[in-house]
């Protein structure tokens, strides 16, 4: 193993000025709209999953990490970024989440409170 390598993790919060990204596997449809005639920039982005808002007063967590020094599972790493976020919600705000099975993301009732979108590069 090379000694020189970084093993740390990294953790990006922040908020986007008003912007959809659309995943690999996005469908125009979903924006509503013509794309030519946006309202707000749209951003092809290399992740999976469709399209995607992101604005003013909704957080953003970038983390950054090697799974090779974690698990090589992307599915055990979006069940565990969903059990985190369940678990923050609990206890820093008394807010019951939850998944839905076969979905990926974290609801509170009825409403989708957290979208996981994820991009793997070796």
């Amino acid at each position: 193993m090379d000694t020189d390598e970084d093993h740390s993790d990294t953790l990006i919060v922040l908020q986007h000025p008003p912007v959809y990204t659309l995943g690999n596997g996005n469908s125009e449809k979903y924006l509503n709209f013509n794309i030519e005639e946006s309202p707000i920039e749209i951003h092809r982005i290399d992740r999976g999953g469709e399209v995607t808002y992101h604005g003013p007063g909704q957080l953003v967590l970038y983390p950054i990490l090697n799974l090779r020094y974690q698990k090589k599972d992307l599915n055990w790493y979006q069940r565990s970024l969903e059990t985190v976020i369940i678990r923050a919600l609990q206890s820093a705000f008394s807010i019951k989440a939850s998944t839905i099975e076969g979905l990926t993301g974290v609801w509170v009732g009825d409403q989708k409170v957290a979208a996981i979108g994820v991009m793997c590069a070796r």
